[in-house]
Order: structure tokens, then sequence, then C-alpha cells
């Protein structure tokens, strides 16, 4: 019990716990962790701010403050890695379809969409699969 397992491959060493946690490390600091997650900050953000004129709580108003400079440091770090237009075109299209998609799962709001809204809406969600499954090139 307590034993650990380590070796060597290819010439370097490596434990399991070093190879987990590096493989974390990098999925937690890849582009497209990142694109979700200004995507999710974004998506909170906006649901606060209409809450918040609906409500006037404060605890609302300090999280909108809080969470809003980790947008754009999130789209920042993702138009690093992709590049502006691309991570413009991701996150923000990202960042219109989760607040669509709040007002219509959590507060109903489907009937207020025409139908040419829902066919937007879609169109949308096709650029998102376009611009990921078809990428040209390596995201670095």
């Amino acid at each position: 019990m307590g034993e650990t397992f380590s070796g060597t491959l290819e010439g370097r060493s490596f434990s399991p716990t070093g190879v987990a946690w590096k493989s974390m490390k990098n999925l937690l600091l890849s582009p497209w962790s990142a694109v979700l997650a200004c995507a999710a900050l974004s998506t909170v953000t906006d649901t606060l701010g209409t809450t918040w004129w609906e409500q006037k709580k404060l605890w609302m108003l300090l999280a909108i403050v809080g969470l809003s400079p980790l947008v754009f440091l999130a789209f920042g770090y993702v138009g690093s890695h992709f590049g502006l237009a691309k991570a413009s075109s991701l996150t923000n299209t990202l960042v219109v379809i989760g607040p669509i998609l709040v007002g219509i799962i959590f507060r109903g709001e489907l009937r207020q969409l025409s139908a040419v809204e829902v066919v937007g809406i879609s169109m949308a969600v096709a650029g998102i699969v376009l611009l990921t499954v078809f990428s040209p090139r390596e995201v670095v």
C-alpha cells in the first residue's frame, strides 16, 4: 500500500500523478476550454444582468462586476490561440447562443421568437459546427 509507480518512457521519467496533472493542466488551459469558459461566463453575466434589472439585488450587481473582467480575459486567451477573427466568431456566437438558450429553457421565452429568429439561431449553431469541425489548422 502507498506504493507509487514511476518509470521511464522514451528516455523521460514519469509518474502517473505527474502525467495526470499535466493532462489536467493541458485540458484546463486548452483554447477549447477557454472558449467554453468565456461563453459560460458571459452567459452567466448576461443572465445576471437581465435578472438584476428585474430584481435589483446587490449580490447580482456585485457578481456582474466581478465576472465581467474574467469574460474579457478568457476571450483574450482564446484570441491568442485562434486569432482574433476565429476567436470572435467562436466565442461571440456561443455568447449569443448561451443567453438565448437560458431565455428559452429557463425563462420560457420561446413564444416570443418568430420563425425567422429561430432560423437565425439555427444558422448560428451551424456556424459554430463549421468553425470547429472544419478548422484548417491546428490550434496552438
